[in-house]
C-alpha cells in the first residue's frame, strides 16, 4: 500500500485480529478487484434464469456488466456487455429474449452467439478494414457450470471449476442437487444496495451463528427463535476447501426438523440421490449457511414467517458485489426444487420474502449492523486497532466428522471466518493462491 502497509499484515490468522482497513480503504478495494474478482470464479446466474434459446440477464463481474445469454445452438455464454464499435451498453435491460442484439447507438448486431452479423453502412468500409469475425462480443474468459449454478472468471489461468469448488462440492450437491432434477429459481432475483463493504456480509454468512439473539433479539422475544441462547450453538463449523466455509446445524429432535425440513414427499428423493453419507447428514441437520469463494453466500434455514405460521424452510443463494470500498449491491435468489409441489413454493416464498427480503425482519436487522460496522471502521483512530476474531479458535478439529474438510465442533466460533479472511488474503497477496 502506500504507506508501504504489507497487504499480508492486515489479516493475522494465527493471532485472530482482522485490520480495520481492509472494510473501508480504496487501496484494498482496487487490489480485490484486480487480484481476487478478475481472477476468482464467480456465481453470474443460474441456467433456470436463461431457459430457452435466445434468453438472456445482464449481471457485473467485477465492475464490468456481463451478459448471460442462451444461444440458439443450444449453449450458455458470457459476454462483456459492450457494443465493439463506441463500447455502448449493449442490452440495457435486467433479463429479456432475443433473436439478436442490436446496439441502440449504432445498429451493430449480433447473433446470441455473440458473433458481429450486420454493421449499419456496411458498404462504406473497405473489406480489409472491417473483420467481422473478429468483431464479435468479448467473451468471458472462463464460464462453467455446476449443479446449474453458472460461473465465470477473467483468468485464463484460474484452474477448472471442479478444482477450485473442490471439497464444497460434497456440501452443494446437499443444497442443490439433492433431487434428481435439481433446483431452479423461483421468480427474478432481489436485489438492493447497501452501504456496507461486502466482506461485512461474507463474513455473516461463514459461520456467524451467533448474533442471533443480540442483533435479532427483539425476534427472539417474540418467541420466533427458540427461548435459550445456547440452543442454536451445536453443529459444526467447516473450512470445506480454501476459502469455501459452512456451518451446519441440527434442529429439535422431530421428524419436521429433519432433511433440511423439506416437505415429506420430496424426503425419498434424497436418499435416492445423495451418497449415504450426504443423505446422513441431511437427514440430521435443520440448518446450514456458508459462503463459496469469495462472494457466493447460502442459507438452508427454517423460520416463521410470522407470529402464526409454523416454521418453514426455504434455500436462498446471494451475491454480495462491491460497487466501492463502502458500499454493496446484493442480489437473492430463492432456489426450489423442480419436484416441489405448487403448496410448498408457495410457502416456502412467504417465508423467504417476510424474513431474509430486502424488507424482511431479520435482513432489516443486518443491514443496519452492516452499515454502523462500516461507517465506524473509516474512522482514521479507529484503525489503528485492529478487530477481534478470536471465538474457539483454541478447539481442535473433529477428526470424526462424517463429511470432507476441516470440521470444527460447535456452531459458534469464528473459525471459518478466520479461513476466509485467510484465503482473501492469499489471493491479494500470491501470483498463484490456488496452488
Amino acid at each position: 500500500m502506500t504507506d508501504t502497509t504489507d497487504f499480508a499484515a492486515l489479516v493475522d490468522e494465527e493471532g485472530g485480529r482482522i485490520s480495520r482497513r481492509i472494510y473501508a480503504d480504496p487501496q484494498v478495494y482496487d487490489a480485490e478487484q484486480e487480484n481476487l474478482f478478475r481472477r476468482a470464479w464467480c456465481f453470474l446466474a443460474h441456467e433456470s434464469e436463461v431457459p430457452n434459446p435466445g434468453d438472456y440477464v445482464e449481471r457485473q463481474l467485477a465492475s464490468e456488466r456481463i451478459l448471460v445469454i442462451h444461444g440458439k445452438d443450444g449453449v450458455i455464454r458470457a459476454f462483456l456487455n459492450s457494443c465493439r464499435h463506441r463500447g455502448m451498453r449493449l442490452c440495457r435491460a435486467d433479463k429479456g429474449n432475443a433473436t439478436f442484439l442490436r446496439c441502440p447507438y449504432h445498429g451493430w448486431s449480433y447473433s446470441s452467439e455473440g458473433e458481429l452479423i450486420s454493421v449499419f453502412a456496411e458498404e462504406l468500409y473497405h473489406q480489409d478494414n472491417l473483420d467481422k469475425a473478429n468483431l464479435g462480443l468479448i467473451p468471458l474468459t472462463q464460464v462453467q457450470s455446476y449443479k446449474g449454478f453458472i460461473f465465470g472468471s477473467w483468468s485464463a489461468e484460474t484452474p477448472a471449476l471442479d478444482d477450485y469448488l473442490g471439497n464444497m462440492r460434497f456440501y452443494l450437491d446437499m443444497l442443490v442437487g439433492r433431487t434428481p432434477g435439481g433446483v431452479e429459481v423461483v421468480g427474478p432475483p432481489q436485489c438492493w444496495e447497501v452501504h456496507t463493504n461486502w466482506k461485512f456480509a461474507t463474513d455473516n454468512f461463514t459461520g456467524d451463528n451467533f448474533h442471533l439473539y443480540t442483533a435479532h433479539g427483539s425476534i427472539a422475544e417474540l418467541g420466533m427463535l427458540p427461548p435459550d441462547p445456547m440452543s442454536l450453538s451445536f453443529g459444526n463449523l467447516i473450512q470445506a476447501h480454501k476459502g469455501h466455509v459452512l456451518h451446519i446445524v441440527p434442529g429439535p429432535p422431530i421428524p419436521q426438523a429433519q432433511y433440511f425440513g423439506v416437505p415429506m414427499e420430496l424426503r425419498p428423493l434424497i436418499e435416492g440421490t445423495l451418497s449415504p453419507q450426504q443423505a446422513a447428514l441431511v437427514k440430521d441437520h435443520a440448518f446450514c449457511v456458508g459462503t463459496v469463494f469469495p462472494n457466493l453466500s447460502f442459507m438452508q434455514v427454517m423460520v416463521q414467517g410470522d407470529l402464526h405460521s409454523p416454521p418453514t424452510p426455504f434455500l436462498s443463494f446471494r451475491i454480495w458485489q462491491p460497487t466501492g470500498p463502502t458500499t454493496t449491491k446484493v442480489w437473492s435468489w430463492l432456489m426450489v426444487e423442480k419436484e416441489a409441489s405448487p403448496e410448498y413454493r408457495k410457502a416456502t416464498y412467504e417465508a423467504y420474502v417476510r424474513t431474509f427480503g430486502p424488507s424482511g425482519i431479520f435482513e432489516q436487522d443486518d443491514m443496519e449492523n452492516w452499515e454502523e460496522c462500516t461507517r465506524m471502521n473509516i474512522g482514521a483512530v479507529a484503525q489503528r486497532y485492529n478487530l477481534h476474531h478470536g471465538m474457539a479458535l483454541h478447539v481442535p478439529a473433529d477428526r470424526d466428522f462424517p463429511g470432507p474438510g476441516n470440521a470444527w465442533p460447535g456452531s459458534y466460533g469464528e473459525r471459518t471466518q478466520i479461513c476466509f479472511y485467510g484465503e482473501w488474503k492469499r489471493w491479494l497477496t500470491m501470483e498463484e493462491p490456488w496452488v
